[in-house]
């Protein structure tokens, strides 16, 4: 049974895109990929595209409890070389076949997705020439190709490619750290050799809806979190406040106190919410010429999940060549909108692993002068060892690794050729339409309340409510929004939270494999500016094999 209406339905035109995209990019096809005919990989795509539910794999697979006790065991490198010929260690075949299987329709668990074909050949091939990007002597021409893919997303998102650098690192965490570290560097220079204790009095900005590492990354790089970093409010869509970043902002520089970076999000990962960038950097510019501050905040956008809708910055919206139904495309030009000012970033976090359908790891800090470099670089001498006719001025004085993977740029790059930005179109609509169904169908669904529900994007997080007790999930959210501190409101808060943990844990894996968050939603501010996280369901549809008819069956028994 269909329950799509006309604004939520795939137009047919769309329909043939999608599947064409599935058909020769996502199937392990071996008569387009002739690796994935070899063993043992044959056999591990065979047994992963039987769609088991986790707790079933081990004991379904050949021998499968037996080879899971002897990896749990297994503490000794073998004593004797192994004959090349035999086949790959079991034990490796049996880890790879039962590693988390994105390929499965049902997994919608977070921001990660299974990986293009493609994409898999280009890691292959990095792998395979084993170039450490650390230095041009080291990698040679795996060099070029990253210089191409960093041109190619400057491009895309409006920079001038022949003015702005990139450093592929490993992961969004890293690039997150880089974001920091070059506002750091920029505007609180002697602090790479004293300290950030010393010298002038500094506050670095980021918003409570960001990733934890926006926190964990301050940690490690010695920032005295309960003093010397702010936390931004955040609106009901989860996105930064603005009104309270300005107050934060203007006492900061009343005091002559250093504003080094501020962190905003373009796409968080529960919600989705997108950050605002040209208002921050307009009301920097305003803020610092008043108050006649000359080391301006470096703006570094966490876009680690969102990135790909810079593949919308030039779309046709109003004849929509892909037949992107009513819904999504409302959604998408308001989105693509709020992406339009990532180009005002200073920095900013791409994550070719998440929506860009590439293997782990894959990730990519966009840097928009690439002057900035220098702030990070070090003392040549502590380079001695490196030749210095091929030394010059490279990444190696400017990056924090001393061992840079070219696996990830082989992937990115190899996944740009083929997908194009026609590709990458059709992807990011797909998980978009069947975000947007889902969404359609919580709200037809009685106990559940949709969160953030303007937000739009993949990412879609829910509340479940006992239906035989809460008869409008919208006012008993709001009830839970107004944060009392009553005892009657922490009973009735501890109730709700309850019956949602309790039921998700009985469905357990079934139609979607969702994901249980702690702070999936949060209450009003009280007098202090405190507030309380609300739990509550999340799915992300990045899966391009996820179908209208999986969220259907996952609707039936929501509730159990």
């Amino acid at each position: 049974m269909s329950h799509s209406v006309t604004p939520y339905a795939i137009r047919p035109g769309f329909a043939q895109s999608i599947a064409r995209v599935r058909e020769a990019f996502f199937r392990r096809d071996p008569a387009r990929w002739p690796v994935f005919a070899q063993e043992p990989f044959a056999s591990v795509l065979a047994f992963r595209r039987l769609n088991l539910p986790p707790a079933e794999r081990v004991a379904h697979y050949p021998d499968g409890p037996a080879l899971h006790a002897q990896l749990r065991a297994l503490a000794a490198v073998p004593a004797q070389l192994s004959d090349p010929s035999a086949s790959l260690d079991p034990l490796v075949v049996f880890a790879a076949a039962l590693a988390k299987n994105w390929e499965i329709p049902h997994s919608v668990e977070n921001v990660a997705t299974m990986p293009c074909d493609p994409a898999i050949y280009g890691v292959m091939l990095g792998a395979m020439a084993n170039a450490n990007l650390v230095h041009p002597e080291y990698a040679e021409m795996a060099v070029e190709l990253e210089n191409s893919v960093v041109r190619q997303i400057a491009t895309q998102v409006g920079w001038d490619p022949t003015l702005s650098a990139g450093i592929f690192t490993q992961g969004g965490t890293f690039c997150n750290l880089y974001g920091y570290l070059l506002g750091i560097r920029k505007n609180l220079p002697l602090a790479r050799e004293y300290g950030l204790e010393h010298g002038l009095d500094y506050r670095i900005i980021n918003s409570q809806g960001g990733h934890y590492s926006n926190t964990t990354n301050l940690s490690l790089l010695g920032v005295n979190l309960r003093r010397k970093s702010l936390r931004i409010r955040i609106t009901d869509d989860n996105d930064m406040d603005m009104a309270d970043l300005e107050r934060q902002l203007r006492a900061c520089f009343q005091l002559g106190c250093v504003v080094p970076t501020i962190m905003l999000t373009m796409g968080t990962t529960d919600t989705f919410a997108i950050d605002r960038v040209k208002p921050v950097r307009d009301l920097c510019a305003q803020l610092c010429a008043q108050y006649e501050v000359t080391a301006k905040p470096h703006i570094h956008v966490d876009a680690a999940v969102g990135w790909p809708l810079i593949f919308f910055l030039d779309y046709d919206f109003e004849r929509n060549p892909l037949e992107i139904n009513d819904d999504t495309l409302t959604g998408l030009r308001r989105n693509t909108e709020r992406f339009r000012e990532l180009r005002y970033a200073d920095s900013f976090t791409v994550d070719f692993q998440k929506w860009g359908y590439v293997p782990y790891t894959s990730s990519l800090v966009m840097i928009r002068d690439q002057r900035d470099l220098a702030a990070l670089e070090h003392d040549p001498e502590n380079f001695s060892y490196f030749e210095k006719d091929t030394e010059g001025q490279t990444h190696l004085h400017s990056t924090i690794e001393c061992s840079r993977s070219a696996t990830g740029v082989f992937g990115a790059a190899t996944a740009l050729a083929h997908l194009g930005i026609e590709g990458h179109q059709i992807l990011v609509a797909n998980s978009l339409q069947t975000a947007g169904y889902f969404r359609h169908r919580l709200a037809q669904t009685p106990g559940v309340m949709c969160l953030a529900p303007s937000n739009r994007g993949p990412s879609t997080s829910f509340r479940l409510y006992d239906p035989a007790l809460v008869a409008d999930p919208e006012a008993e959210f709001s009830r839970e929004y107004e944060a009392l501190t009553t005892p009657d409101w922490q009973q009735r808060v501890t109730r709700n939270n309850d019956y949602h943990r309790k039921v998700f844990k009985q469905r357990g894996k079934g139609a979607l494999y969702t994901n249980y968050v702690q702070g999936a939603a949060h209450t009003d501010y009280d007098e202090h500016g405190h507030y309380h996280l609300l739990p509550g369901e999340k799915a992300v549809f990045m899966n391009p094999l996820t179908r209208f008819s999986d969220i259907d069956s996952f609707i039936a028994r929501i509730h159990g």
